[in-house]
């Protein structure tokens, strides 16, 4: 595993980035995308209690809220809260800690967590909510949660935001500050199994390739919102060198861990 760091606090990095997101959609205008595609490996069934852990702007809650499912979503960011609370007051999300969870024992039938994990800095703590997470599913219910895998495309990110990509103003550049950890899967589906969460399968996926950096590759939606909607859409020869990177590399060519499994007594 490997902690990397940036100019800026991770609390502040994701507060910035919803103010800038603003309201979600209500829904995914592409499926395929990370990561609704792998909610829907989970999400099969309305009637059964489903929690989702650190929901941001809610766009993962609102298309399965407004498909009737019982779901509710708890947040970290205020900000985040406040707007998916203003697309809807009656959106069942609430502010609250992974570390800490408010929820009774056994509560919830599906637990999904997507981006989570890997934004807490000591490996104590991970576990801590690791095991919140574990505590509030029922015995053989379901978990889908992803994190950032230690590879060539995540460490180039990294440096392209050190680098080139880091533009807030408010940024102490003489000050360095946690970001985020980035795991091997083994690495992590063992913290998952000290925790009763049994890893059934993992998938390599993308929720932006590295190469929507370049602006001549990358196809650029009206808004941010559109973007997580729709995915960050590469032009036809960003997608043929993207394609080829995949190929040759799958496990140096993707940002996103996704960990699929159940809880087991």
């Amino acid at each position: 595993m490997k902690k990397v760091y940036r100019h800026e606090s991770n609390p502040n990095y994701w507060d910035r980035r919803w103010a800038e997101t603003g309201s979600d959609q209500s829904h995914f205008a592409n499926t395929n995308i990370y990561p609704i595609k792998y909610a829907e490996l989970v999400m099969d069934d309305k009637s059964t209690p489903t929690l989702e852990i650190g929901c941001g702007g809610g766009r993962v809650l609102k298309h399965y809220y407004y498909q009737g499912f019982n779901i509710t979503g708890v947040e970290r960011s205020e900000i985040a809260v406040t707007n998916a609370k203003l697309s809807d007051h009656a959106l069942p999300v609430n502010i609250g800690d992974a570390i800490n969870l408010t929820f009774p024992d056994n509560s919830y039938n599906t637990v999904m967590a997507f981006g989570v994990y890997h934004n807490i800095e000591d490996i104590s703590d991970i576990k801590t909510a690791l095991s919140e997470c574990s505590r509030v599913l029922k015995d053989q219910g379901k978990f889908c949660i992803s994190i950032r895998p230690n590879n060539w495309e995540m460490n180039l990110n990294e440096w392209y935001w050190n680098r080139l990509g880091n533009k807030v103003s408010s940024c102490n550049r003489k000050k360095t500050e946690f970001h985020r950890i980035m795991f091997s899967e083994t690495e992590f589906k063992e913290i998952l199994a000290e925790q009763s969460l049994n890893t059934t399968k993992v998938y390599r996926a993308r929720n932006v390739s590295i190469l929507y950096r370049l602006k001549a590759l990358a196809i650029s939606n009206s808004s941010e919102s559109s973007n997580r909607s729709q995915g960050y859409q590469l032009n036809l020869i960003g997608k043929i060198l993207d394609k080829l990177l995949v190929t040759l590399f799958p496990n140096q060519f993707c940002n996103v861990l996704v960990f699929i499994g159940t809880k087991t007594a």
